[in-house]
């Protein structure tokens, strides 16, 4: 008869188990929520405002904004341009920097991806690379707001560049290919992904393309998006194995800057890929998307940094 009790009990804790499980932010203690749930979207690309209360991201190729203290998501309309990705927020708050197509273009700008800045208060746009034939992607802002680093690809590689907003002048960093370029807190650094062999790894250069050097490397895995913590200790990116198109899974792992060092974030479940890392400015959480084939979402991990743990992803 005691036995049979106490099977029940245990019954009962694991049924509230699992229905605590279904519960957003449960994981880890609450180290893990969920910021958006729409069930048939694609929420992509997150990056945090400075004053953390709201997220730019894409939806759908959508430009989109997430109140945070209400979770209340909002398309940002607006003319002449489409096709948005890879937004990026000003240090003052005041802008963001995107890459987009253009609605009207010339035949000879036809299929261009170009580098946009928006300003916020007045909603005007500028275009920094209204000649390039290229695509001109995934920016990252100087600490100061005075230089925009991005990635420019085409005739088969890519490479780092570097627009002066004050001079109105473009330049490319360096010949070694390279994407995903994240500027350094203190404005001295840039990390990249780049590499000498098959996979991608995450490298660092000067802030004026000099003194390149690799920062993670392993050739059994691809690395990818790049991001720092606000201390500039840490660089957080993604990983996967190596010359997969559609792998397993994928997940966020960090690098410590000044011995090396790196460790998992998550462990994601199969088919389950960890995306697009973006560091709060008070440098507790990273917020990323979660994605599974045709349908992704916005989450938000808190992280101990002076003894971080790996976070199971759901």
């Amino acid at each position: 008869m005691m036995h049979r009790r106490w099977l029940v009990v245990l019954f009962a804790l694991v049924g509230i188990a699992a229905f605590l499980m279904t519960l957003p932010g449960w994981w880890g203690g609450g180290r893990l929520e969920f910021l958006t749930d729409e069930k048939d979207t694609i929420d992509m690309q997150p990056s945090a405002s400075p004053d953390g209360k709201t997220v730019a991201f894409v939806r759908f190729r959508t430009l989109m904004l997430l109140d945070l203290p209400s979770r209340q998501v909002n398309p940002f309309r607006m003319t002449d341009l489409t096709g948005f990705a890879h937004p990026a927020w000003s240090p003052d708050g005041k802008r963001l920097a995107f890459s987009a197509i253009h609605t009207k273009t010339s035949p000879s700008d036809s299929g261009s991806v170009h580098l946009i800045v928006l300003d916020l208060t007045t909603h005007r746009w500028v275009c920094l690379t209204p000649n390039s034939p290229d695509f001109n992607t995934r920016p990252t802002w100087s600490p100061d707001g005075t230089k925009i680093a991005f990635t420019r690809s085409g005739r088969g590689t890519a490479v780092i560049c570097v627009y002066d907003l004050q001079r109105k002048q473009l330049r490319q960093l360096s010949r070694r290919w390279g994407r995903s370029p994240a500027w350094s807190p203190d404005g001295k650094t840039i990390a990249f992904i780049s590499g000498d062999k098959h996979s991608p790894d995450v490298w660092l250069m000067n802030a004026d393309g000099t003194n390149l050097r690799p920062l993670f490397v392993d050739e059994e895995t691809d690395e990818d998006m790049p991001c720092w913590t606000p201390d500039g200790k840490f660089v957080i990116f993604t990983r996967q194995r190596a010359l997969v198109t559609r792998p397993e899974r994928r997940d966020l792992w960090a690098v410590r800057v000044a011995d090396r060092k790196a460790f998992p974030l998550t462990e994601c479940q199969s088919n389950y890929w960890a995306m697009a890392p973006c560091v709060t400015r008070d440098g507790k959480a990273v917020i990323f998307a979660l994605r599974r084939h045709d349908h992704a979402i916005l989450c938000r991990l808190t992280v101990n940094w002076s003894a971080p743990q790996v976070q199971p992803v759901p």
